[in-house]
């Protein structure tokens, strides 16, 4: 009986052992009929541009991808203008099938996505480094196609099946997850016309279905290891907060106070001053600064689309009270005041605070703070303050 069971054990290390030698053959194969380790070694990155067909619209694509697992496309879904970003681990997009103009973050279930889309190759290159778990499920014939069949598990738990031609060793179809409409669904890719450039053989078209969606991609020209700007992954601001990145940065300020008497300013205070995005879409400064008192105040400042104008929301740590303050822009300049604020259900307070930030060039900005006590009928200037960057 022991023995039997020795036997039984035996023959299933000994099979395990030559599926996995068959599954390495294999791998080993398909890595060489697109052109070999070696070659795809030297590509940092790839730029494609083609012909992306979705909802029945044939327009423009372009995608670039990285060794490092980053993605960058700008493409259309039928008659909206999409951008998609994915910096390897994380990625965001803006699509306008959504009704949302300003760059959102990416589920998990999008980001499974990106993973598929970002292989420079397939992701059987260099597929135990990165953690992925193949498995052999054995050799079929797939619609009239002899293939070996192969479940590739990524570390996030999603997995995909690639079916790889057993003649050629190159990808015939992948079954993955996908996403329609940020929903997860599975899909079926398709991949012919393999053509050699720059020793790589690369698949120049590719048919994916999902849902009841058909997407078809005709690569045209591709271009490698192009000079690249890593910020072009980083999730892009909303073109509202954009207009105000010129406060970003380190600063040397200087603060003044008016004299109504005098009718002139007169220096105050020299601090310094970081804004910084604390969120994608939100700047935040803080500063401490001596008027008759020291003044630590935070600020941030964000957009709101609802109502189409901008929010500051100024905290003053002496007196531990927060302000909100609704501006626009108008000529470049941004101009904010809490006129429009009623406090705890009671009437408008009876003075009122007005910022406007003007910017002069790339290294300096102006701050003016005024007061009102007609309700913004009339305004009072209090203090000035004079940002110049700080030279590195």
């Amino acid at each position: 009986m022991k023995s039997k069971l020795i036997w039984s054990l035996l023959l299933v290390l000994c099979f395990g052992v030559i599926q996995a030698q068959e599954l390495d053959e294999i791998i080993s194969k398909h890595i060489e009929a697109r052109g070999g380790a070696e070659n795809w070694a030297k590509v940092n990155n790839m730029k494609i541009t083609g012909r992306f067909t979705a909802f029945s619209v044939e327009e423009d694509w372009m995608a670039i991808k990285t060794n490092k697992g980053q993605y960058y496309s700008e493409l259309h879904l039928g008659k909206h203008a999409v951008i998609e970003a994915f910096d390897g681990e994380h990625g965001w997009t803006i699509d306008p099938w959504h009704e949302i103009s300003f760059p959102r973050i990416l589920s998990k279930d999008e980001d499974n996505v990106f993973q598929q889309k970002s292989s420079l190759m397939t992701p059987f290159l260099d597929y135990k480094e990165k953690g992925l778990v193949a498995k052999l499920i054995g050799k079929q014939d797939l619609e009239g196609v002899e293939v070996y069949t192969i479940k590739l598990t990524r570390p996030s738990g999603k997995y995909e099946t690639w079916y790889i031609d057993a003649n050629t060793y190159l990808e015939y179809r992948r079954d993955s997850y996908w996403v329609d409409f940020t929903y997860p669904t599975p899909a079926e890719s398709y991949f012919e016309d393999f053509r050699e450039i720059n020793g790589l053989v690369i698949p120049y078209y590719e048919e994916k279905m999902f849902s009841q969606r058909n997407r078809v991609l005709l690569i045209e020209d591709i271009l490698f290891n192009i000079e690249l700007d890593e910020e072009l992954f980083e999730m892009a601001k909303s073109s509202e907060m954009e207009a105000l990145s010129f406060m970003k940065g380190s600063w040397d300020v200087e603060v003044q106070g008016w004299s109504g008497r005098a009718n002139k300013w007169y220096p105050m205070d020299a601090t310094t001053s970081t804004i910084k995005y604390a969120a994608n879409n939100m700047l935040e400064e803080k500063i401490r600064y001596k008027t008759d008192f020291v003044m630590p105040i935070v600020s941030q400042y964000s957009y709101h689309a609802g109502s189409g104008k901008y929010r500051v929301c100024v905290y003053n740590d002496f007196s531990g009270e927060t302000e909100m303050f609704i501006g626009q822009i108008s000529d470049s300049t941004f101009t904010a005041d809490n006129t429009k604020m009623i406090y705890g259900g009671m009437q408008d307070p009876q003075a009122f605070g007005k910022v406007t930030i003007t910017p002069e060039d790339s290294d300096h900005f102006n701050v003016l703070i005024e007061n009102s006590f007609d309700k913004g009928e009339n305004w009072n200037p209090g203090n000035k303050l004079i940002y110049t960057r700080k030279s590195n």
